[in-house]
Order: C-alpha cells, then sequence, then structure tokens
C-alpha cells in the first residue's frame, strides 16, 4: 500500500499536467511547510544531508607528515591493527619464483635405451675381444685399427690394455664397469652436471678394490666418455612448480600494536610509514568521492527502511512531524557522536570507539516510542558507525547486539532507577561481547581494558538517558512514562495546591485515581496515563472550591441561593478552568487531553430538572425541551480514548456513590450499573475505542474497588441534593 501510494504521489509529482493546470497547488500540496508530505520530505532530506555531511568529510588533522621529509612529531599507533603489505608480499612472491629450481624428468633410455651407456659399454669391450683375435702383425696395428672403430675418443694405452685382456678378463671388466655405470648414471645428471659426474666416477674407480691398478685407467677412460645427461628439463612442470611457489606464498602481514611508536621526531618518513599511518587513518583527509557514494547509498537505504516501517507499523509516529523530529534529532546527535569519538580515537587511541554510547540512543527511543523503533535507530547507528570506524562492522555488529539487549531492557520501565540498573546489565552484557571480540589475538591488558570500558560505556549510557529524557521531553513536549510517574507523586506542587484550596477534591481525585488505574489495567489500557489524569482531572474546582459539593462540609450550599443557569456555568467552568491550570504547569497534552473528556458532553441533570422544574409552563414543547438540555450540558468533547471513557465511569461512580446515605455492597453495584447504562444511552462511549466487553469488566472492577473502598466507611450527610447533582460534580 504504502509503494502504491508513493507511486501515485510519483507519478502526480511528474505529471506535466498536474503541474500545467494548477501550479499553486502542486507546490502547495507537495513543498509548502504547510504540507504533510512536503515535511516528511524535508525532514529526511535534512537528516540524509547532515548524516551524510558528517561521515563524508574527514575532520582529522594534519600531522605534517611527507614521504622523504623528517617527521615533525613522534607518531603512536591510535590502535591495533594488521593488514597486508602487498608490495612486500609480492616481492616475497617473485623471490620464491625465482628460488624454484628446473624440474628434470629422468631419462632411462641414456643407460638402457638400444643404443644406451650400457650398450656402448658392452660393444667397446666385444670390439676389443674381436680385433684382439685378427691377424696383425703387431700389437699397435690392432690398436689403430680399434682406435678407428671406437672414433678416437681412448688413448693408445687404454685401447692397448683392453686388447691384452684375455676372454675372462674382458668379461669380467666389462661386468664391473656396467655397474659402476649403472650406480653412476641411476640419478638424475643434468647438463652442468656431467664434469664434476666425471670427476666422481674417478674417484669411484679408485676406490674400487675389485679393479686391477693397471685396469683403472681403462675404466676411467671408458666411464668419462659414457656419462651423458640422463635428466632432461621440462618446461610445464618447471611453470607449474613456479606458480605453485606464488600462491603457497604467505602474505606479508604488518601488524601494530595500540600505543607502539610507529614513527619517531626526526626520522626520515619512508614508504612503510606512510602505509601504517594511512591504515591508521591517521593520514585520511579531504573529501572522497567514493565514500561519499557509497555513504549516500548506504543511508537513502536506511532512512527509506525506517520511514517504510513506521508507515507500515507506526502510523502514529508517520502521523506526528514532531515524532518524526524528534527521531532524526537523535540520530543526527548520535551520528555527531560517532564521528567525534571516531576522531578521538585516531588523534589518541583506539579506546575511544569502544566508549560510543550507542546503547542510549537506543534505550532513549525504547522509551519514548517503542522497542521496535528502538532497534531500528540501533540498526541506522550500528550501520553507520561501521562506515566511520573505517569499515569495522565487527565493533558496529557489536554495538548493535549490544543496543538491542538495552531496548528490552528498558522496554518497560516507568522509574529513572530502572534505567540505571537496565543500563548496568546491558554494560555487562556490552562488557562480555568486547570480551568475545578480543579473546582471540589480544593480549591479557588489551582484554580487561575493554571488557572494563564495555561497563563503563553501558553505564555512561544509562546516565546520558536519564540526563537527555527531561531535555527531550520538555523541547518537544511529549509525555513519557516516567514523566507520568513524575506527576503521580503526591508530592507534586500542583496536588498539594489542590489539597490546601480543595481538600474534598483532593480526597475524590485520589480514590478516582486509584479506581481509574485498576479499570485500565484490567482492560490493558494505559494505566499510568488515566492515574495521571485522574490525580489532576478536578484541578478547575481550585478556583471556586466552595461551589462543590466534597469541599462544603457543613456549610450551606451555595447553589441553593442561585438560579440553576448560573449553577450550571460555575459547574461546567472546571472542565475549561482545569485545562488552563493545566496547560499553565505544563502538564502533557495527553494527560490535558483525558482531563477536557472525562464529562463529556453529559447534562448537568440536577440543575436541568431544577430549571424544568421552575418553568411556568410545565408543559414544555419537544423542541424548547431540547434546547434546554443542549443548554445544560458540558461543553466538550465526548471521550475519544479508553483512557478518558475509563475516567468518566470511575468519577461519575465514586462521586454518586460517596453521595448514597446507608451505603452497602447491593447499593453500590445497582447504583454502578444505572450509572454505565446511562452514560450509554447518553452516547458518551461511542466515540471511544472501548468494547462493551471491556466497558462490562470497567463496571465490575469499579464495582469491586468501590465495595473495598466504601464497606466500612461513615457515609455522607444528605446536604439537600439529590444524587443526579452528585453524578455530575
Amino acid at each position: 500500500m504504502f509503494t502504491k501510494r508513493l507511486k501515485d504521489q510519483t507519478k502526480e509529482i511528474i505529471n506535466p499536467e498536474s503541474f500545467k493546470n494548477n501550479p499553486d497547488n502542486f507546490f502547495s500540496k507537495y513543498f509548502s511547510f504547510k504540507s504533510s508530505f512536503a515535511k516528511r520530505l524535508y525532514l529526511f532530506v535534512l537528516t540524509f544531508v547532515v548524516i551524510v555531511g558528517f561521515l563524508s568529510y574527514n575532520f582529522t588533522p594534519d600531522l605534517g607528515i611527507k614521504l622523504g621529509a623528517a617527521s615533525p612529531k613522534t607518531v603512536k599507533a591510535n590502535k591495533s591493527i594488521g593488514f597486508e603489505d602487498t608490495v612486500k608480499t609480492e616481492e616475497d612472491r617473485n623471490k620464491r619464483e625465482v628460488e624454484v629450481e628446473d624440474v628434470y624428468n629422468y631419462d632411462t633410455q641414456v643407460l638402457n635405451g638400444d643404443e644406451g651407456v650400457l650398450y656402448q659399454i658392452r660393444y667397446f669391450f666385444q670390439l676389443a675381444k674381436i680385433v684382439s683375435k685378427k691377424d696383425f702383425k703387431t700389437i699397435e696395428e690392432k690398436v689403430e685399427y680399434l682406435s678407428g672403430l671406437t672414433g678416437n675418443d681412448y688413448s693408445d694405452e687404454n685401447l692397448k690394455a683392453a686388447l691384452l685382456l684375455d676372454f675372462q678378463e674382458n668379461s669380467l671388466l666389462m661386468d664391473e664397469t656396467l655397474n659402476l655405470a649403472k650406480t653412476i648414471l641411476k640419478e638424475n645428471i643434468k647438463p652442468n652436471d656431467v664434469d664434476s659426474k666425471k670427476v666422481e666416477a674417478t674417484k669411484i674407480v679408485e676406490g674400487d678394490s675389485l679393479v686391477k691398478l693397471s685396469e683403472k685407467a681403462l675404466i676411467v677412460n671408458i666411464l668419462q666418455k659414457n656419462i651423458k645427461p640422463t635428466a632432461i628439463f621440462d618446461p610445464v612442470a618447471t611453470e607449474n612448480a613456479r606458480k605453485k611457489a606464488r600462491e603457497e606464498t604467505p602474505p606479508y602481514i604488518v601488524t601494530v600494536t595500540e600505543g607502539q611508536t610507529v614513527i619517531n621526531e626526526g626520522d626520515i618518513v619512508n614508504e612503510n610509514d606512510i602505509l601504517i599511518l594511512t591504515r591508521l587513518g591517521m593520514l585520511n583527509k579531504g573529501f572522497n568521492w567514493k565514500i561519499f557514494a557509497f555513504i549516500s547509498l548506504i543511508n537513502i537505504v536506511v532512512l527509506l527502511l525506517f520511514y517504510i516501517y513506521v508507515y507500515k507499523f507506526n502510523k502514529n509516529i508517520f502521523n506526528n512531524i514532531k515524532k518524526l523530529l524528534i527521531i532524526s534529532t537523535i540520530i543526527i546527535i548520535f551520528v555527531a557522536l560517532i564521528k567525534l569519538f571516531t576522531i578521538l580515537s585516531s588523534l589518541h587511541l583506539n579506546l575511544w570507539v569502544y566508549l560510543f554510547p550507542m546503547m542510549a540512543a537506543s534505550m532513549l527511543c525504547s522509551i519514548i516510542f517503542d522497542t521496535r523503533v528502538g532497534i531500528i535507530l540501533s540498526l541506522i547507528l550500528a550501520v553507520n558507525f561501521g562506515i566511520a570506524a573505517n569499515f569495522d562492522y565487527q565493533l558496529a555488529l557489536i554495538y548493535f547486539l549490544g543496543a538491542i539487549f538495552a531496548t528490552f531492557m528498558v522496554s518497560n520501565v516507568s522509574q529513572r532507577n530502572s534505567i540505571m540498573r537496565g543500563g548496568f546489565f546491558s554494560s555487562l552484557f556490552l562488557a562480555f561481547l568486547f570480551f568475545i571480540a578480543n579473546l582471540i589475538g589480544g593480549d591479557f591488558r588489551t582484554i580487561a581494558l575493554y571488557t572494563i570500558l564495555g561497563v563503563v560505556n553501558g553505564v555512561v549510557s544509562a546516565i546520558i538517558t536519564i540526563g537527555l529524557l527531561p531535555f527531550i521531553e520538555s523541547s518537544f513536549r511529549i509525555v513519557t512514562a516516567m514523566g507520568l510517574l513524575e506527576l503521580s507523586h503526591t508530592d507534586q506542587p500542583l496536588l498539594k495546591e489542590l489539597l490546601i484550596n480543595a481538600p474534598g477534591t483532593y480526597n475524590h481525585s485520589l480514590l478516582v485515581s486509584h479506581l481509574a488505574e485498576s479499570c485500565a489495567n484490567a482492560i490493558g489500557a494505559d494505566a499510568l496515563l488515566v492515574k495521571v489524569a485522574a490525580l489532576y482531572h478536578d484541578l478547575g474546582k481550585m478556583k471556586r472550591p466552595e461551589y462543590f459539593y466534597e469541599n462544603q462540609l457543613n456549610v450551606e450550599n451555595i447553589h441553593n441561593k442561585l438560579n440553576p443557569s448560573m449553577s450550571k456555568n460555575i459547574i461546567a467552568n472546571h472542565i475549561k478552568d482545569g485545562v488552563e491550570i493545566a496547560i499553565k504547569n505544563n502538564i502533557p497534552k495527553k494527560v490535558i487531553e483525558v482531563i477536557s473528556q472525562h464529562h463529556g458532553n453529559s447534562v448537568i441533570t440536577y440543575f436541568y430538572k431544577k430549571q424544568k422544574d421552575m418553568e411556568t409552563v410545565r408543559l414544555l414543547s419537544p423542541n424548547t425541551e431540547a434546547i434546554m438540555e443542549g443548554h445544560f450540558r458540558y461543553p466538550a468533547k465526548k471521550p475519544q480514548t479508553r483512557e478518558a471513557a475509563i475516567l468518566m465511569l470511575a468519577d461519575t461512580s465514586e462521586a454518586a456513590v460517596r453521595s448514597i446515605e446507608k451505603i452497602t455492597p447491593k447499593k453500590i453495584e445497582q447504583m454502578v450499573k444505572d450509572i454505565v447504562k446511562s452514560k450509554i444511552a447518553d452516547e458518551q462511549l461511542s466515540e471511544a475505542d472501548i468494547t462493551i466487553r471491556e466497558i462490562n469488566i470497567v463496571k465490575n472492577t469499579l464495582i469491586d474497588g468501590l465495595m473495598s473502598i466504601y464497606h466500612s466507611r461513615i457515609s455522607y450527610r444528605d446536604a439537600g441534593l439529590k444524587l443526579v447533582s452528585k453524578e455530575n460534580e
């Protein structure tokens, strides 16, 4: 419904025909200060602009820190932080990547292939065996021939030694050479490692006891000729290894502890110092468009959600510009405090952000309005606190949870000491949240400090709530449960004045307040409101107390000497006089409305009948009688609320029962029933939001209450007035 209404209004606003046909009406409807729509719109815009203005601009003073220049002062960290230095992290990743060695895979074909090392060794010994059997005249010719077959890779001495081996020696030496080759070439041999392996082969052969001294040079020569790289470079595996090394490189975390010296006076400021100070929020100044856009978007959303909420679920607030103004004022004040505390945090120590009294705002709204409004307001403040605290939404969530707890702790308070009690329990809960948040990674001193600050925060929030509540009540002229409770104290100056000037009326008011409070509790109405209204409902009688029966004591009734019309005016004027006195003494409007309606427009029956009896013409026409009856009615509104209806019935019933000569339970019951019946018949309760069922509950509660009060009291003597007159005084 709200969305549909908003769309209709928007269409009408942007409709050019609407503006063209009647521009004056268009502006007066939507932009004039007399328009409710315009007032809400301007209030929304004002709240939005002030919040965004506070949070968008950074008020942090210039520290005079410049890159490459000497620091003009020693700067200490205002809070504990940990953050990743991306530049250092990238340097570490590059270093780890460079340190990764090339990946080589072992090539089995080098050793065991068809023309591998083992094959070449066997081939050499087989050639030596064959050539040794050739028919050459001299050994030198055989050496020369074998050298040609082997590519001149072996020295003549080694070839000669190989040719002189007999069959068995050749086989044994070949097997030993093959074994040595397998030992040397079983591991990866990179191209750069070949020379070192050849040296290693020489040492291995020299230490081999199975090889004769004369044969060692030959084996060394054979092995050195056949040692080749067995490792093949794998570019894909190498790239993957380097990539994995980068990924596994941990981020370079810079940790700064609260109170730690970041830079000393006179030190040259480097990039790392600038980075740390920026992260601490100590160099952030000026205007940032990105932050401005973010803050604007967030606050448009949360403020719209709030307006939609009050429209759908709390029309009483939505239709009351004063109440919307109170909420906006609280939001603006506490957003300003958010900015102040975050600035203090950036200038000094982080402990300031643990002292933000958000719970005071939630408690104020819960007391003035209701718990749900307090929670919505807490959400708005928590979101903006997270923004102001350098987007620290962990702390914002803690404050939000603490504020919700506080709203429930004060949701039904009616005394100021109850606020302190609720604030104390809320402080313990907030301290617990601070304790949990700092338990991981915090040292004992930090945990203890922030836990204590949680307790201090809650107590301070309660004190602020108690201090601001009377200011808000007086500035915006609203009434809260605590304000009503203060008015209900019998030591109030106005009630003392009523006791002195009109003691009978004072006693009557006390009895009516007791009865009305019981009735309100029985049907779930505002018991405190009706109790206070009952105490002050007859203030107007202080102007002429002697004209009212309960104050006449043993004197003659003054009304016996007055004509009925004059008496009616005096009796009726106590409503107007009471309202004037109440306004003059700053009685809340909510109470005054109930006071002004407690007789409705009932007929002052006694003087009306007395006037009829005095008429010379006994048979009045219906029209004349109706005019006369209208003249003898109270000039006031009928009760508009359950509370006003309760006060009317309680007031009339107490006055009527008090006038009974010999009070009995049966007479009390019948009197109350007659009064309720007469009020219903006269349609005095037709405009109040009270049901027949509730009226019956009120009736029975009045009967029980009056029986309890009057069962042992001496009845008032008859002063010559009829019972009906007592009902209307």
